[in-house]
């Protein structure tokens, strides 16, 4: 209840505060270690911040990756079952798509939700970022006294930018924090767009295209109207997820996909074994024993086809798939 109430007294992060108040004590540590070797610039300091949150985060960044890179692995396979049903609206087709999706999702080792669980995670440690970034003098209390003694160039990222100046709709110094955060948004949109999306059939292509182009501009906006040290978090923050997201794209470039799949497989087997099928799975019969040999490496260039053109039958034993179509024939007469 402590955290809480001071939270609600500065403003900054409500039931986020725990998260809040541990950020806080990393960006006061910087300032301090800066103000050790004689840098007291709290610009400097907000950018050393964003990378030690960027490092943070790389557990789960790296883990998000990883089921992204498998997702588009699967994706060939997924958009050809969503081809064969496009048509079939019925009660019976719709649930033998959804078996023979599962059927591809469990040969890759991933789900259709695989990467928002880490997505979920990361977001409120994004936010409690957002809001350290936000009161930075109320986590660093020797500013106030540092501005008494050294003056407010401590705010100064380089001559001229204010970190505490809002940039405004006016040719100046200013201006070069909402460019240069559009340029690295725009930058690390494109990276990671394109080593996620191979496909333009792929759902949902489009909107990730638009959305390239949305966030850079509406980042470039909010930086114009907002302080100029949410500006440089933000730009800060790009340009390190555009190196990361270089090193990702260069890595899984030169990585063997079989053996990160077949890693995959075997992990969602040993979580499916220990904790049974997801009610989603139970839902379709898919728990049931597959067909589809576990077996089965995926491989690339001309032996692609042999080994990824499966049966999907869609009849798993005690499906509600099976089921519906053996009704939809007695209805039917047949």
């Amino acid at each position: 209840m402590m955290f809480l109430s001071q939270a609600q007294n500065v403003g900054t992060g409500g039931i986020l505060y725990p998260i809040v108040r541990v950020f806080g004590w990393v960006i006061e540590a910087i300032y301090h270690g800066l103000a050790a070797v004689g840098i007291h610039n709290v610009g400097l300091c907000i950018i050393l911040f964003t990378l030690i949150s960027k490092l943070i985060l790389l557990p789960l960044t790296m883990k998000q990756q990883r089921s992204m890179k498998i997702m588009q692995a699967a994706q060939p396979e997924l958009n050809k079952i969503t081809k064969k049903y496009r048509n079939k609206k019925d009660q019976a087709s719709m649930m033998r798509q959804q078996e023979e999706m599962q059927k591809v999702y469990d040969k890759y080792g991933t789900s259709p939700t695989g990467g928002c669980a880490t997505t979920l995670i990361q977001f409120p440690i994004i936010m409690a970022l957002y809001y350290v970034i936000r009161a930075v003098e109320v986590y660093i209390p020797q500013i106030s006294n540092d501005v008494k003694t050294i003056g407010t160039s401590i705010y100064e990222l380089i001559p001229g930018l204010n970190i505490q100046d809002t940039p405004g709709f006016k040719l100046s110094i200013m201006m070069i924090v909402p460019v240069l955060s559009f340029i690295f948004q725009l930058l690390s949109a494109k990276t990671s767009m394109a080593s996620t999306q191979t496909d333009e059939n792929t759902p949902g292509a489009g909107m990730t295209k638009s959305m390239m182009y949305t966030m850079p501009v509406m980042s470039f906006f909010m930086c114009i109207t907002l302080p100029a040290a949410l500006g440089i978090y933000w730009a800060a923050s790009a340009l390190f997820q555009y190196i990361q997201q270089v090193a990702f794209n260069y890595y899984y470039d030169h990585a063997d996909m079989d053996k990160i799949i077949e890693k995959s497989r075997e992990k969602a087997a040993k979580k499916k074994k220990k904790k049974g099928p997801s009610l989603y799975e139970k839902m379709l019969g898919a728990g049931a024993p597959s067909d589809q040999p576990q077996g089965n490496s995926i491989k690339k260039g001309a032996n692609a086809k042999s080994t990824r053109n499966i049966n999907y039958s869609g009849n798993s034993k005690g499906g509600i798939a099976s089921k519906a179509n053996v009704m939809n024939r007695k209805k039917g007469g047949k």
